[in-house]
């Protein structure tokens, strides 16, 4: 319950200081904001990190299917050395199922 009040209080006082510092200070912040936003060498360096990250989601991916299609093969070997080979032809396609391909 100390706790509780604690952080009731906590809260409190941080919303009436909030509340005092007022629109003024928040447009202050946000002129900071889209000066900095505006600012060249910070809209490379965004650059940069966008590419960082898109390369990077595309080695984890990469990384994942690899390891996805490894487990599945290795699960569809488990499968069919326990229970023998299988096929399942789907309804709405000429494709069928057959020992973990797709034909």
């Amino acid at each position: 319950m100390r706790y509780r009040a604690t952080l009731v209080i906590g809260l409190a006082a941080g919303y009436v200081l909030g509340a005092r510092a007022g629109r003024q200070r928040y447009e202050q912040i946000k002129r900071l904001t889209q000066t900095v936003k505006k600012n060249p060498t910070v809209q490379n360096a965004a650059g940069k990190v966008q590419a960082q990250a898109t390369q990077l989601s595309t080695q984890a991916r990469r990384v994942v299917q690899d390891k996805a299609g490894s487990v599945g093969h290795d699960l569809v070997g488990k499968v069919t050395g326990r229970f023998g080979s299988h096929t399942i032809t789907l309804e709405d396609d000429d494709r069928a199922y057959s020992n973990g391909t797709l034909s």
